[in-house]
């Protein structure tokens, strides 16, 4: 336990040391395109695709879709086939930073969830059905240039999977 509160302390240390400067790597106008994968997802390897753009030089506002697909084997038997397909308005609070390459940030989501279990096989579907609904959710995450218009990011909270890795771009 003492180990994860020095991490925090720490964590907590660095954000309010980086709070102190006016160079920052979000800004207002800028648009970026994230495109990741997802893990811990629950079915497959989940791709997401985000886009935000800036309308101040604290907020995002954007969208945000994700499809993942896994198929179960029952040899000579049949498949089950697991679809989940996830659409989304996020917007996100973005820290103030010292760093032209560091850009944490937290938001929230809210959208609409599609999932769906279909047989695929030579005989009769056992069944087969499908389930949707609104969903609200919270996220947290950080950018991380190594160029002017490329970088990586990482998010965590609920999207097609609890942890979302991949590239960055930046538009303007």
């Amino acid at each position: 336990m003492t180990k994860i509160k020095n991490i925090a302390f720490i964590t907590l240390a660095c954000i309010l040391y980086a709070t102190t400067s006016a160079a920052q790597s979000f800004q207002k106008g800028d648009k970026m395109l994230n495109v990741g994968v997802g893990i811990a997802g629950g079915f497959g390897i989940p791709v997401g695709l985000s886009y935000e753009q800036a309308v101040s030089d604290r907020i995002s506002v954007g969208a945000y879709a994700a499809f993942s697909t896994e198929k179960e084997s029952f040899g000579d038997y049949g498949n089950w086939k697991y679809t989940h397909i996830l659409a989304a308005a996020r917007g996100s609070y973005h820290l103030k930073v010292n760093s032209t390459k560091f850009d944490p940030y937290g938001g929230i989501m809210l959208g609409y969830n599609i999932a769906s279990v279909k047989w695929d096989g030579d005989d009769d579907a056992p069944f087969s059905t499908s389930a949707g609904g609104f969903l609200w959710a919270g996220h947290i995450g950080s950018r991380y240039w190594f160029s002017e218009k490329f970088g990586a990011f990482a998010e965590i909270g609920y999207g097609a999977a609890v942890l979302n890795i991949g590239v960055t771009f930046k538009l303007k």
